[in-house]
């Protein structure tokens, strides 16, 4: 383990100690993001809250090291008591999130593969939706359904036909299995481009929520993404000729991004992850954002952050129950999945 990464995680267990959860919530007030359009009328129209969870392999170990599906693919711990563990803590406030699956779980076999599906009905059930997640070299599934292993995680590192080959291949893994049709979307480590676009479309689907405005990472691997130039927090459709123009708007996929937001010269997702912050953010959007239409303020996280190899909760899980606790107080905010907060 690197030095840098030793560093993250003692500062991630700090800021999540009461002392620490204390200092972030003093600086609160240094949290801000561009681009909000603050409207100069009251805001009547409704704060749409969005709870998307990345659906995947993996856990947090003892340590609060995250060992995530490119390391170990058959950690399937994170499908079934990863999702048990969000439902349990979502049925708590009534609030209904967006599943985005990697279609990794459908290698399972046996009891692996039961626990999962049964957890993947139950989301269905519960009225939770479930979109495409995509790690093209880590998922086996889609591997072995292809028949052909994959180097890459970024859309960068493939053509526009292996691309849709791909897109229609986890589509038809999500419908084979679970009898519906996904319309939403993220790519893996947030690695869309234009050629993602255009198979999006293609496809059928609706909604990509892939977007991370102003933040790019993996520059130099097979991770790399960037929405570096993108400054837009309300939805666009998204562009086939550069997908982080907000301006071109020339295909059918409308983007809901990520919410965003800078904290001492660092950019960060809206995330649990992330402590005392994560409520920061949601005050700035809410205080800020412009809204003559409903806003849809996107938090992100994953399955394997809500669980431990024992199925215990976690961390991330008691932060997110103290931001949905703190949300829910605000009487116009109104929680949904994706697909309705776009209709």
């Amino acid at each position: 383990m690197s030095l840098p990464y030793q560093l993250k995680i003692k500062a991630y267990r700090f800021f999540n100690t009461s002392l620490g959860k204390l200092m972030l919530k003093l600086l609160s007030g240094f949290v801000h993001a561009r681009g909000l359009k603050k409207s100069k009328v009251e805001n009547k129209a409704p704060f749409i809250v969005s709870v998307t969870i990345d659906t995947e392999s993996g856990f947090v170990d003892k340590n609060d090291h995250r060992v995530w599906q490119k390391s170990n693919p058959s950690a399937y711990i994170g499908f079934y008591k990863g999702i048990e563990n969000w439902r349990s803590l979502l049925s708590k406030y009534n609030v209904k999130a967006t599943f985005f699956l990697s279609t990794n779980c459908f290698s399972a076999d046996g009891e692996d593969y039961s626990k999962i599906i049964k957890q993947l009905r139950l989301l269905i059930k519960e009225g939770h939706e479930i979109g495409l997640h995509m790690h093209p070299d880590s998922d086996l599934a889609l591997q072995s359904l292809l028949g052909k292993r994959f180097n890459a995680t970024s859309a960068k590192f493939y053509n526009e036909k292996e691309i849709n080959y791909i897109i229609a291949a986890g589509k038809n893994l999500i419908k084979k299995h679970l009898k519906i049709s996904a319309t939403s979307f993220r790519w893996g480590n947030w690695a869309l481009n234009e050629d993602a676009v255009k198979a999006l479309q293609k496809n059928g689907f609706r909604i990509d929520s892939s977007a991370t405005p102003e933040i790019k990472g993996h520059q130099n691997d097979s991770m790399a993404y960037d929405w570096s130039k993108v400054i837009e927090h309300y939805p666009w459709r998204l562009s086939r000729v550069d997908y982080q123009d907000t301006k071109h708007q020339n295909s059918k996929i409308v983007e809901i991004p990520i919410a965003t937001f800078n904290f001492f010269g660092l950019k960060l997702r809206a995330d649990p992850a992330n402590s005392a912050l994560l409520a920061a953010c949601f005050d700035c959007y809410y205080k800020n954002a412009e809204r003559s239409k409903p806003f849809i303020f996107v938090v992100i996280s994953h399955s394997i952050e809500g669980t431990h190899q024992d199925g215990s909760k976690t961390k991330v899980i008691g932060v997110m129950d103290e931001f949905l606790s703190h949300a829910k107080k605000f009487r116009d905010v109104r929680f949904s999945t994706l697909d309705k907060a776009r209709k």
